[in-house]
């Protein structure tokens, strides 16, 4: 009898489990839209995309809708892929601006910023609701070599993208400390120097977590963010970029239309909204313009997320194509951060981590209707 009981009290639990964990599964969608912004393929005038599973299973004119599939009626709306921040210090457990230095050491390459990062910050729900989906998660400026940035998504409990996504470098004038060394722009550059050369002398059979990864990055395993902003600070990037063959992206780059010609990598840009100069607006179009690949950043809290997408409205309306625009709010952003399998653009296969939007992307005065992360609404105007 007593067996009896406890077999139906484990299938009772059984079908309960079963009955939560398909409640908690992404449910499977259609979505018919005026316009969706594929980014990859064009845009696709009174289009469905169907969902399952979290991920794409479909887009185009008329794709067959699943029976059991809900439909979201936005034929007067626009539907783009989930926006993605490559550059931003949200989420961070204790006060954003303590955490992201480490002003006691110089040299911090084993410091992950993931350990400061709490997935249920306030600050990422503003982040959502500008149609924000995956962000890159960085250390600050005044570190010469600082810690590892991370990517995650916004929602869900698959948020962590890359843990370890780069080491962020940082040759501006921001690292120069009265306090501590480096004092000089000269003193700064032999530091980096000198650590980069103790990553490549560091042995398999010794164990310093500072020297193993910077083992990674001389070896090109692991990529650099290195932050720069004036003509001879971008030079000296270059520098270090082409003496140690890194696999690097420079950040910031706020003068990167005056050395164009010696960036060769990809650049995540400046929020458009911390520059005030016509002269300043029009740079990020010349850098685009001269073939290099551009990827926006809030770098909130400097800016808030909502002016992610206002760089790109600013950009185009100071030259920049609107279709590199648009890019470099999604797939610019995912190819440069590594997660282009996934993100960045509506394909068949992908994350649907998608924003639907009152107008086009590009005109200031659409509105974010809804933002969908893996097949979840996870933001709805007026309703959370």
């Amino acid at each position: 009898m007593k067996l009896k009981i406890f077999l139906i009290a484990i299938l009772s639990v059984s079908v309960s489990c079963h009955q939560l964990w398909a409640a908690d599964r992404p449910q499977d969608l259609a979505i018919r839209a005026g316009k969706i912004w594929t980014v990859t393929d064009g845009v696709i005038t009174d289009g469905v995309i169907i969902i399952k599973n979290g991920k794409i299973d479909a887009v185009g004119k008329d794709p067959r809708i699943p029976g059991k599939a809900r439909v979201l009626d936005m034929q007067d709306k626009s539907v783009m892929p989930g926006l993605i921040d490559a550059h931003s210090h949200l989420g961070l457990s204790l006060d954003v601006f303590g955490e992201i230095d480490e002003t006691v050491l110089p040299v911090t390459p084993d410091m992950r910023i993931l350990d400061a990062f709490n997935p249920l910050g306030r600050d990422l729900k503003n982040a959502l609701s500008s149609g924000v989906t995956t962000m890159l998660i960085a250390p600050g400026y005044r570190n010469p070599i600082a810690g590892q940035a991370t990517i995650v998504k916004l929602h869900g409990d698959d948020w962590l993208l890359k843990r370890s996504a780069g080491v962020k470098l940082s040759v501006g004038n921001e690292a120069l400390m009265s306090d501590r060394e480096p004092t000089s722009r000269s003193g700064l550059m032999s530091l980096i120097r000198e650590e980069l050369d103790s990553g490549k002398e560091y042995g398999k059979g010794e164990f310093d977590p500072r020297r193993e990864v910077l083992r990674s990055v001389v070896e090109g395993k692991t990529p650099v963010y290195i932050y720069c902003n004036t003509v001879d600070e971008i030079a000296a990037a270059r520098e270090i970029i082409d003496e140690y063959k890194l696999k690097a992206v420079l950040v910031g780059v706020r003068e990167g239309d005056e050395a164009a010609q010696a960036i060769n990598c990809p650049v995540i840009y400046m929020p458009l909204l911390s520059l005030s100069r016509d002269k300043d607006l029009k740079r990020v179009s010349a850098i685009a313009g001269a073939g290099i690949k551009v990827a926006f950043a809030s770098f909130a809290p400097g800016t808030d997320p909502y002016d992610l997408r206002t760089s790109a409205i600013i950009a185009v309306k100071y030259g920049l194509d609107p279709e590199v625009a648009l890019k470099s709010l999604t797939i610019n952003a995912a190819e440069i951060l590594g997660i282009h399998q996934r993100v960045g653009s509506i394909e068949k296969g992908k994350d649907a981590d998608l924003v639907i939007l009152s107008g086009d992307p590009l005109e200031p005065t659409s509105g974010v209707e809804m933002v969908i992360i893996n097949g979840e609404i996870v933001y709805q105007r007026g309703g959370q």
